[in-house]
């Protein structure tokens, strides 16, 4: 073989073993690192939230007692006040008409601005107690009803526990058939209007005159008018305006009580 053949030979063996030497590998780029995320900040529930605590409010005062008006009264006077219209008068007539029937005494002004006035026939009493049931049917603002205690049977003179459409209470002493108020009306714990129901009370003891609505006493005064002998208990109503007022009474109880020493 010549030279240049085993040169040849050569080259091809070199050749191939450069062929089979695997090409250098190719770096990776680093891996970058992924940025962390931040937490968001989160408010903390407040399960419990604190609360204001209270002013305390002053003590509220405990209600004297009423006295009880009935106290040492005695027994009924009458047994059966509203049986029969016989048992009553009206020495106002014009001012309007009344009835009795079934327990209940009704009384209607038909007079514009009058006051009608009916009375016990058979019972006089200086000394009394005296409850009642009254409750109007027909009444407006300043029309009023009541209870009339030691009046003369003329009807010029006597005391009267009033309680006014719109819920004012008042006491009025009538002489000469002149009523003149003894007390400044206050609130008589009634609803305006009607119909409503109120217990009207009356202790007539000496010279002493308490007057009560619905068990709690308003106003308390003293007689000082002449006596007059015979005196009556009754009930009035009393128009304000031209247009007229019903109202009826019931359950009343009338019993003696002892005058003061």
């Amino acid at each position: 073989m010549r030279w240049f053949e085993r040169l040849a030979a050569l080259g091809m063996v070199v050749g191939l073993l450069v062929g089979c030497v695997p090409p250098p590998a190719t770096a990776l780029p680093a891996a970058t690192a992924s940025p962390t995320a931040t937490a968001t900040p989160t408010a903390t529930p407040v399960w419990f939230p604190p609360t204001a605590t209270p002013t305390p409010l002053p003590p509220t005062p405990i209600p004297t007692p009423t006295p009880a008006l009935a106290a040492g009264a005695g027994a009924p006077l009458l047994s059966a006040p509203f049986s029969s219209g016989a048992g009553w008068f009206s020495p106002t007539g014009y001012a309007g008409r009344f009835g009795v029937a079934e327990g209940v005494l009704s009384l209607s002004t038909t007079h514009p601005r009058a006051a009608m006035l009916v009375l016990a026939r058979d019972l006089q009493a200086f000394n009394l107690y005296l409850s009642v049931i009254a409750e109007p049917q027909v009444c407006r603002g300043d029309d009023a009803y009541g209870v009339v205690v030691r009046a003369s049977a003329s009807g010029g003179r006597y005391y009267r526990l009033g309680l006014t459409c719109n819920g004012e209470a008042f006491i009025e002493a009538v002489e000469g058939g002149l009523p003149v108020p003894r007390v400044t009306p206050e609130p008589g714990g009634v609803p305006a209007g009607a119909p409503v129901q109120a217990t009207l009370s009356v202790r007539a003891a000496g010279q002493t005159l308490d007057f009560a609505v619905n068990g709690q006493v308003l106003f308390t005064v003293r007689d000082d008018l002449p006596p007059y002998g015979r005196e009556h208990i009754g009930f009035f109503a009393r128009a304000a305006s031209t247009e007229g007022m019903i109202v009826t009474f019931r359950d009343l109880t009338v019993r003696p009580v002892l005058p003061p020493p």
